[in-house]
């Protein structure tokens, strides 16, 4: 039942705020602005969420999970053809920019990164669970997998942050032939 209930949630509010976020920036966002596009009224939002605060904190993280989920599914379409995931890791990380930049802004805030960090320890979890299954898919061990991992998410932020095309796509080829080097050759 309470899966469901977060599931709902989810839905009903943070897809919207994150989006809506996404759109418009935390500095051009109120509060009466996020109960309109989740629907809400002023004084139930407070029901639900500690303030303003909660929603951006709450939202973002919900937008981590779902940008993550997505490019570690790229990942696993991938992972049998590496050289075309190092080679259109980038493109797809385009699909996800705007909403990049956001989390990037708010991990990178002075009011709102440390909170944000303190769940970091459930997105490693999750990271860790698909560096699992993407070495199992690979045949090696999760540990060899899990520098360059998160050696890609390095290139994505930097990528994300500088725009700098050229040098992210050196960076991913560097990182193709490490892990080249690394993986367990396929008879």
């Amino acid at each position: 039942m309470r899966g469901q209930v977060v599931k709902d949630m989810e839905k009903e509010f943070l897809d919207p705020a994150f989006r809506y976020l996404v759109n418009n920036g935390l500095e051009n966002t109120s509060i009466r602005d996020l109960c309109k596009v989740m629907n809400v009224s002023y004084g139930s939002i407070y029901y639900w969420f500690d303030g303003k605060d909660d929603v951006y904190i709450s939202s973002v993280k919900y937008g981590i999970g779902k940008v993550a989920k997505n490019l570690f599914g790229f990942a696993f379409e991938n992972m049998d053809k590496p050289e075309k995931f190092f080679g259109e890791f980038l493109e797809t990380v385009d699909l996800y920019k705007a909403e990049l930049k956001l989390i990037t802004q708010v991990a990178a805030s002075p009011v709102y990164g440390d909170r944000i960090r303190e769940k970091a320890d459930e997105f490693h979890k999750s990271y860790g669970k698909y560096i699992e299954d993407l070495a199992t898919q690979l045949g090696c061990e999760a540990e060899e997998l899990t520098p360059i991992i998160y050696m890609i998410i390095s290139v994505l932020v930097d990528y994300v942050v500088w725009e700098d095309y050229e040098i992210s796509r050196m960076q991913m080829k560097t990182l193709y032939d490490l892990m080249m080097m690394k993986l367990p050759k396929k008879e």
